[in-house]
């Protein structure tokens, strides 16, 4: 580059003169200035861009430190619940294996039960199917005590006409003039059937009214209750409570009850008469159950009156019942349950 000072005569170096000298002199301290200037820029302008170029480092290594932070938090969270994951299922496991273990042994005792109630249920049915023997040889034994008590009953009948017979001819005996000689003493006539059924003979100043033949005081107490439902259940298990059965059976259809019995098999442990009763019946129904507990208690039996389970069903019992099938064996609001012990 050519520069041009101001008063230069000539460019040749022996032709200056002092004026040339100060143009000189001026000239380069303005490009000295110029260039100090430039340098001075040129500084500041490299230590403002290192300055910047270290501040945003430092925010780019602050950025990802606090990302790494961040993913690193994240990274132990996760792995914390992996870990706690893990944890709970190994727990289940050990569990499921438990469990596995008992279903198991549950299978193996269930077959051994099922093994056992097959051999029990063969029992039961032979025991229920002699027990149902029992109890129809009681009943043919009750119908014949009650054809032998009717016929009593007529003997007695025939006898009292009789009484009242020969009181009527005793009566126009006396009413005649008296004979020389005494007259015999009237017996009366035997009735039929058997010997010690018989009547004692009866002399002539005996009552002419018929006496009435004697009843069961059990009979007589349940009378004001006839027409009662009950259900008589005998415990096919026990041995003596087939005749027991039989016997109330009897009372009670003496006195009037509507009543039915079933043998009952597949269930034990029940001791003594007990006399249950509907929940929710009427008072008259458990005056009637409490009259009954008296009067077999009064007859020497072990009756007690005792409640069915809270919230059972009526309708639904253990075990089987073998009986009449109408009227139904669940019917009735009374149930007198024979068991073992019963007198």
């Amino acid at each position: 580059m050519t520069l041009t000072v101001a008063g230069m005569r000539s460019n040749e170096p022996g032709n200056m003169d002092i004026e040339q000298l100060r143009g000189w002199a001026t000239f380069m301290d303005r490009a000295v200035i110029v260039s100090l200037v430039v340098t001075v820029l040129s500084v500041t302008s490299l230590a403002t861009t290192t300055w910047l170029s270290f501040r945003y480092g430092n925010a780019v290594r602050a950025h990802e430190q606090a990302a790494f932070d961040r993913y690193k938090a994240e990274m132990g969270k996760h792995a914390v619940e992996l870990e706690q994951k893990v944890s709970t299922a190994r727990e289940r496991t050990t569990e499921l294996e438990r469990k596995v273990s008992t279903a198991q042994e549950r299978a193996v005792e269930l077959e051994r039960t099922v093994t056992t109630a097959q051999g029990r249920t063969t029992e039961l049915e032979q025991a229920a199917a002699d027990a149902s023997a029992r109890a129809a040889q009681a009943a043919r034994e009750s119908a014949s005590s009650r054809e032998q008590a009717r016929s009593a009953e007529i003997d007695a009948e025939e006898v009292r006409k009789r009484v009242a017979e020969l009181a009527k001819l005793v009566k126009e005996a006396g009413a005649r003039p008296p004979e020389p000689s005494p007259a015999p003493a009237v017996e009366t006539p035997q009735p039929k059937g058997d010997a010690a059924s018989a009547p004692q003979p009866v002399s002539a100043a005996a009552s002419p009214e018929a006496r009435p033949a004697p009843t069961s005081p059990v009979v007589e107490s349940l009378r004001k209750y006839a027409g009662t439902k009950a259900a008589v259940y005998v415990i096919g298990e026990v041995q003596d409570a087939a005749p027991v059965g039989a016997t109330i059976a009897g009372y009670l259809g003496d006195a009037g009850w509507a009543q039915a019995t079933w043998t009952w098999s597949g269930v034990g442990g029940i001791f003594g008469v007990v006399v249950l009763v509907r929940d929710g019946s009427d008072p008259a129904t458990n005056e009637a159950a409490v009259a009954v507990v008296e009067a077999l208690h009064a007859a020497g039996f072990n009756a007690a009156k005792g409640d069915w389970p809270a919230g059972a069903s009526w309708g639904r019992f253990r075990g089987m019942l073998n009986g009449p099938q109408t009227p139904g064996p669940t019917e009735a609001p009374i149930r007198i349950v024979i068991g073992a012990k019963a007198r």
